[in-house]
């Protein structure tokens, strides 16, 4: 009897389990779903709030994509939510189907507005994915950045800093007379001075004790062979939102100088990264969520910046081809017939798709590979 009951209750304890890893599961599916469809939703509202501050006419702002859920209308402008709340869309002015001609007809893109009003408005999306971020990494500076400190945390055998004396514990105060504020001073010293003697002052125990080291030589720069204990640091907010801001400016020339190099079909100096599809972008939200909302909030950012950035690709239908037709209206004074437009769209899905299958088969070939390590 006490051993039916007994596997009663491990049977009890492991559906338990596997109940918790199925709903822990489900939960970060639930996220990564969410994060990517919100930088959907963010850039479609890009487009719908500069449209209402130009006073243009806006059919549709919907969340998601289908069938409407529900709906309810505000002035022109149908608001919805759809079944499958992935995403969303805008519908703005623009030139009816019955209005146009296929053999004659220009087609302006957006419809009849003025120019610069047009430009605005699909310049609106990719800003919204630029200013995102922003607020999502001031979160995380808000929250608190580790980072390293020069409090010594361990030391490794046989290396130059047991050989000068130095022990965990260790606060590093002074290199060669030099007062180190931070972590990267101290590296900064002991990597440009290999095969040198230096003296190092220390606070041990509330006591500054001076001690020599002399750096050994690694891949051409000095080593000590020490590791370091990492910090927190917490921003006030606008002192956030400044390093927010410091940080989105830093990843949109990154990732401008990536594109430029992969147009030009070079590697970029120092960057060791790859360009991912769809299912590569769920596979690092999906990874984000399991180290925690901080690198969650992380990923989202980058992400973010990078659909605004790809966006300004000039191939249409991006917003970036749209600007290059718009760029071409201005200088002959006219929009393209419409036959050459659709031609010109249907070239440039074309190479997208073709782009999207090719990184996707490589996300997924990515994923195989690892888990057959």
């Amino acid at each position: 009897m006490r051993v039916w009951q007994g596997a009663r209750q491990k049977k009890k304890s492991i559906l338990g389990g596997v109940r918790l890893v199925l709903i822990g599961f489900i939960g970060k599916v639930i996220l990564t779903i969410f994060g990517i469809s919100l930088l959907i939703f963010v850039h479609e509202l890009g487009h719908f709030v500069v449209a209402k501050i130009l006073n243009m006419k806006v059919y549709e702002f919907v969340l998601g994509y289908g069938s409407k859920l529900f709906s309810f209308k505000i002035g022109e402008t149908v608001y919805g939510i759809t079944k499958i709340p992935f995403g969303g869309y805008v519908k703005l002015e623009d030139i009816k189907p019955e209005e146009i001609s296929f053999e004659e007809d220009r087609l302006p893109v957006l419809g009849k507005q003025s120019l610069w009003k047009r430009v605005l408005v699909i310049v609106g999306g990719p800003l919204m994915n630029l200013i995102l971020p922003i607020f999502l990494l001031a979160v995380i500076f808000m929250a608190g950045i580790p980072y390293p400190t020069t409090i010594i945390e361990e030391v490794m055998l046989y290396s130059p800093a047991v050989e000068a004396g130095l022990k965990a514990g260790d606060e590093i105060v002074c290199i060669e007379c030099s007062e180190i504020k931070d972590w990267g001073e101290a590296t900064k010293i002991i990597r440009e001075n290999p095969n040198k003697t230096l003296d190092f002052v220390v606070i041990r125990d509330n006591k500054k004790i001076n001690l020599t080291a002399t750096i050994a030589e690694k891949d051409n720069h000095g080593f000590l062979g020490i590791g370091v204990k990492l910090g927190t640091k917490k921003y006030g907010v606008l002192s956030a939102f400044y390093e927010g801001l410091k940080a989105t400016v830093g990843i949109v020339v990154i990732l401008f100088k990536l594109l430029v190099s992969f147009i030009q079909g070079k590697q970029m100096t120092g960057f060791t990264g790859e360009i991912i599809g769809p299912v590569g972008l769920a596979k690092e939200t999906f990874a984000s969520i399991q180290r925690g909302i901080i690198d969650y909030l992380g990923v989202l950012a980058q992400m973010s910046i990078g659909m605004g950035i790809a966006n300004l690709i000039p191939v249409p239908p991006l917003d970036g081809g749209k600007l290059v037709l718009m760029g071409y209206e201005l200088v002959v004074r006219k929009p393209l017939k419409v036959k050459t437009m659709l031609i010109i769209q249907a070239i440039g899905i074309a190479l997208l798709l073709f782009l999207m299958i090719s990184v996707t088969f490589s996300d997924i070939f990515g994923i195989f590979a690892l888990g057959g390590r």
